[in-house]
């Protein structure tokens, strides 16, 4: 699979040409921090079935080379841990050590990357974008979407991309203040708890890029002639001119305009 360049971050990962140009032209260059997070030896989570252990964060990059480390000793994909869900953040390795009570003596460390925004949730955030253009901009509402039959304009991008990535910027300040959010950031463990501290400029941040990319999305939806791409009437013809003016010839292919070309007859 191909990746972003410089990256383990995937490209054209869904079926829809459009979106993934959208994904990865203009929202994956203002998420990588977010589509590439690294978390070094956490400590994984034995599950109930006894044998899979699983991680805080889901989608792992499958391009990036895990680091296992069982009871201190590092383990191996050819025989050591194996049945890796990239997507679901599991794998499994070995057998479970496990004490007189049946509990489990095991410590097992992981190192991967993960992918906060996967392609599949910027398409979310894309689909409620054009919605959101169809019936907020200037003119009459439209019923554009995602099918290669029904695609929007190509200048309705750079708004798009906006409007996904102020909805990315809110998930993070919702996930930061449900303090799931707060394990990826540089915060001291105090703050995490209290919610103070050097963690407060954190919300501030992620609100100051929300509202930026709002506000250049409004900026254009607010422009009356967005949805019809210039002007509506055309420019006037030759034929136009020659028919109003009254100057019609054969090449005009007007017999003349206005009142030329009339003769009174004895009813009229």
């Amino acid at each position: 699979m191909s990746v972003y360049p410089g990256s383990n971050i995937p490209v054209n990962d869904l079926s829809n040409t459009r979106m993934n140009s959208i994904i990865d032209n203009l929202l994956t260059p203002k998420l990588m921090a977010f589509r590439e997070i690294c978390i070094y030896d956490e400590k994984a989570t034995l599950m109930s079935d006894g044998e899979t252990w699983r991680a805080t964060y889901s989608n792992w990059l499958p391009r990036f080379d895990l680091g296992v480390r069982k009871n201190g000793q590092t383990l191996g994909p050819s025989g050591g841990y194996d049945n890796v869900n990239y997507c679901d953040g599991t794998l499994k390795a070995g057998a479970i050590n496990s004490g007189a009570d049946g509990r489990s003596r095991d410590s097992l460390e992981l190192t991967y990357q993960f992918d906060y925004f996967p392609a599949m949730v910027l398409a979310g955030y894309l689909y409620a974008s054009i919605e959101t253009v169809n019936t907020a901009a200037a003119g009459p509402p439209t019923d554009f979407g995602f099918d290669s039959n029904n695609e929007p304009p190509a200048y309705w991008d750079g708004v798009l991309s906006d409007l996904a990535f102020a909805m990315a910027m809110e998930r993070l300040i919702l996930d930061y203040d449900l303090w799931k959010g707060r394990l990826i950031f540089a915060i001291n463990p105090g703050d995490v708890y209290d919610g103070n501290g050097s963690g407060s400029s954190v919300v501030s941040q992620l609100e100051l890029l929300k509202k930026n990319a709002e506000a250049r999305a409004q900026n254009t939806l607010d422009n009356p002639k967005f949805k019809i791409g210039g002007n509506i009437t055309s420019a006037p013809t030759a034929i136009y001119y020659s028919a109003v003016r009254g100057i019609g010839g054969r090449n005009t292919g007007q017999n003349g305009g206005k009142l030329r070309g009339f003769k009174r007859n004895r009813l009229f």
